[in-house]
């Protein structure tokens, strides 16, 4: 995209959004003289009115959450926690903050042992501590499980989506992470685990320090250095290292979807999460187009659709639904 297109669709998605200064008003009505720049800005225009009733990122309804909790416990849901209760509530109030929806506590067949589970719904990122002092970032869609007797005996958790875990260092309590498929162990380092159960990849990225890869009856398979992620495929009983660029598997936990020609099948489901909307494709051969670029959390997703459609042949249509994910149908030009 040329330096003055760029300038040109910031100016109107400021525009879109009330958020141009008196200057850059006026700079956006001597743009909008050329014809083709007006076309433009009212194609963007109808984009935005058609998604006004998309659900944008938001944070966690602190209330209603408290209140779904109360409810749980009121109807005697949770049992036998007692003083692990109040372990509990100490980093639910975190989570909350956070932006995390802790929609439930499952009590396993031993009674000696209960779970606590935490989710991100779509359309939303937590972060949070653990007991130990461990900090946690969590992707939309994505759900972390653990032990009351977390830190004491163990420094087990359970995950389900994507998660960058910043571990306490604990030579004497290794750090778990269990996905189902893999397990990673650890005593103190910073990597990246991204393990949706609908996909048929699990990766784990190392930022510092090293980790043992384990599979799921706790025996060793591997081990990566910083810089370097495992992959896992459904069906393979052992991992694929390679090397990696950490900005492109940890830039979300800042706020960033960065795209290195990523196939556009992987960037919808990306997006799907983050903006809490269906994606559809009018032809399968779309689903294989390599795209790059970068995709801002903080940004409502019809600035992200007029960005797309002017970098690839693409176009989107849209569909509000009411009480329903809204859809959005990717075609081509």
């Amino acid at each position: 995209m040329k330096e003055s297109d760029s300038q040109f669709w910031n100016l109107v998605a400021g525009k879109l959004h009330n958020e141009l200064s008196p200057d850059e008003n006026a700079l956006l009505e001597n743009e909008l003289e050329d014809a083709r720049k007006q076309q433009l800005f009212e194609k963007g225009n109808k984009i935005y009115d058609g998604l006004k009733e998309v659900k944008y990122l938001s944070e966690a309804d602190q209330s209603a959450s408290w209140a779904v909790i109360g409810e749980s416990m009121n109807k005697g849901r949770v049992r036998r926690i007692s003083v692990q209760l109040l372990k509990y509530a100490a980093i639910l109030l975190v989570a909350f903050i956070s932006g995390i929806y802790a929609h439930s506590f499952l009590t396993s067949t031993n009674c000696d042992v209960q779970y606590a589970e935490m989710e991100v719904m779509y359309g939303q990122t937590g972060h949070l501590y653990l007991f130990d002092g461990t900090e946690v970032w969590l992707n939309s869609g994505t759900k972390l499980k653990y032990p009351n007797k977390f830190n004491q005996n163990e420094r087990d958790v359970f995950i389900e989506g994507e998660a960058f875990f910043k571990v306490k260092p604990n030579k004497k309590l290794p750090f778990k992470v269990k996905t189902g498929k893999l397990e990673v162990e650890v005593l103190g380092t910073s990597f990246n685990v991204m393990a949706y159960p609908t996909e048929e990849k699990q990766s784990i990225f190392l930022v510092e320090g090293s980790v043992q890869i384990n599979n799921p009856d706790g025996n060793k398979i591997g081990e990566i250095s910083p810089g370097q992620m495992a992959i896992k495929t459904e069906g393979d009983p052992t991992i694929q290292v390679q090397n990696a660029d950490p900005y492109f598997y940890t830039s979300w936990k800042n706020g960033k979807i960065i795209f290195n020609s990523e196939k556009l099948s992987d960037i919808a489901k990306k997006m799907e999460r983050w903006y809490n909307v269906e994606i559809r494709f009018s032809e399968e051969s779309l689903k294989d187009y390599n795209f790059s670029g970068t995709i801002l959390r903080n940004k409502p997703i019809d600035q992200t659709i007029m960005a797309m459609e002017q970098l690839a042949p693409i176009k989107f249509k849209y569909e509000v639904r009411p009480n329903e994910k809204n859809v959005i149908t990717i075609m081509l030009k």
